[in-house]
């Protein structure tokens, strides 16, 4: 019986398949590690200048409208009454659970985005209105905390 004579060449072809193996490993789960914030970021992009625009005429106002956290939700005050828009609560790790919704404001000129459809976690909020044909922009990070009964 001839005896198997272990060579360099052999141990640099253990090392090199154990480095395979390691890399794929780490490829097979990591799975998805994340999506895009945005599908249409490009869109975003080609009028960012426009959002620049719109934030600094919500920063020229006297009373900017208010983003309060309550045991019910958030409530999203204005002192004017805008046109439309829209409010976003965008969630950076899963856009399923992003929301929004039409500004439709109650007779005080209120909206409550109900804590029924928040998620624990950190949103970033995203308050568009048009106001006497200009646009405008309030932008905010908040943490969302289900309060405890």
């Amino acid at each position: 019986m001839a005896k198997f004579k272990f060579t360099w060449l052999h141990g640099l072809m253990i090392a090199l398949g154990c480095f395979i193996i390691f890399i794929s490993s780490l490829v097979f789960f990591a799975g998805n590690m994340g999506e895009m914030v945005e599908d249409n970021y490009y869109d975003k992009t080609v009028h960012y200048q426009d959002d620049i625009n719109a934030a600094k005429r919500t920063n020229n106002l006297a009373q900017k409208p208010e983003l309060i956290q309550q045991a019910n939700g958030y409530l999203i005050r204005f002192y004017q009454e805008p046109q439309s828009g829209e409010i976003l609560f965008l969630r950076s790790n899963n856009s399923d659970e992003d929301i929004l919704q039409p500004l439709d404001l109650n007779s005080r000129k209120e909206q409550l985005v109900h804590a029924t459809k928040l998620k624990d976690g950190e949103y970033e909020v995203s308050i568009r209105w048009k106001e006497n044909g200009e646009d405008y922009l309030l932008k905010k990070t908040v943490n969302w905390k289900t309060p405890s009964s």
